[in-house]
């Protein structure tokens, strides 16, 4: 948030991404530390910024040990915000859906507390994580959909789909 600007409506962003992403609905919400006297304080999430076009029903704090990988996945209904708040993570997007204008395009994305950022992934894009630290990266995630354990939205690659699209 820029200082001194008081309205969340008028917020102006910095550190834009240099090349437009490759997969449609892809896309990364810049946040800005705000440096104090005793540390840093950076907002995660609102919903009055322009740019949030969901209404946040579930979060969760996940953490990866040094050089650990998710699995290849991907939800058919939640929208993920994923904001890395300690180490650096690398996030791989792969395009696999049908009627897409972008199937089969994949982006990268690297963020953590140094690139303080909100990586967007719309339903129906593969995606995965790995912790390229040496130390121990954690990351919020704030979807619009509730986990439903009886019927969940975790869609994972499975091996008969043969290697990834993309390495992690």
């Amino acid at each position: 948030m820029e200082q001194g600007n008081k309205d969340p409506q008028t917020v102006t962003r910095t550190g834009e991404r240099a090349q437009p992403f490759n997969i449609q609905g892809v896309r990364t919400i810049a946040l800005n530390n705000v440096l104090t006297r005793s540390g840093a304080v950076t907002e995660l999430f609102r919903t009055d910024w322009s740019d949030i076009s969901i209404e946040p029903r579930h979060v969760i704090l996940a953490t990866m040990n040094p050089g650990a990988t998710t699995d290849w996945h991907r939800h058919t209904r939640q929208t993920d915000h994923l904001i890395a708040i300690s180490g650096n993570i690398k996030l791989v997007l792969w395009d696999g859906r049908e009627g897409s204008p972008t199937k089969g395009q994949h982006d990268i994305i690297r963020f953590g507390a140094l690139r303080p950022l909100i990586a967007v992934v719309p339903p129906g894009v593969w995606h995965g994580l790995r912790n390229e630290s040496g130390m121990i990266a954690h990351y919020v995630n704030v979807n619009d959909v509730p986990y439903d354990h009886s019927d969940p939205d975790n869609f994972r690659l499975s091996p008969e789909h043969g290697k990834a699209p993309v390495d992690l």
